[in-house]
């Protein structure tokens, strides 16, 4: 995961806070920062609202995998 997401450039670059975002999503604002900070992974179907909302490409806001290597690496055994 990157350390800073793009997720928060996106967010502010739209004039946007924590808690707008938060009612936009339905996500809470705990979930959103810890999104932002790379702390916490995000589900595919709320990872294209949040892109759509933003309007960019889900790739644009979340790191995807080249590879199937690459995604096998990125998975953290529990």
């Amino acid at each position: 995961m990157c350390t800073l997401s793009k997720l928060r450039t996106w967010r502010e670059a739209h004039g946007l806070t924590l808690e707008e975002l938060s009612d936009l999503t339905g996500l809470s604002i705990a979930m959103l920062s810890r999104a932002e900070r790379g702390e916490r992974e995000i589900t595919p179907l709320r990872r294209v609202a949040l892109a759509r909302l933003l309007k960019v490409r889900v790739r644009d806001l979340f790191p995807v995998p080249r590879t199937i290597e690459e995604h096998e690496e990125s998975i953290v055994a529990p």
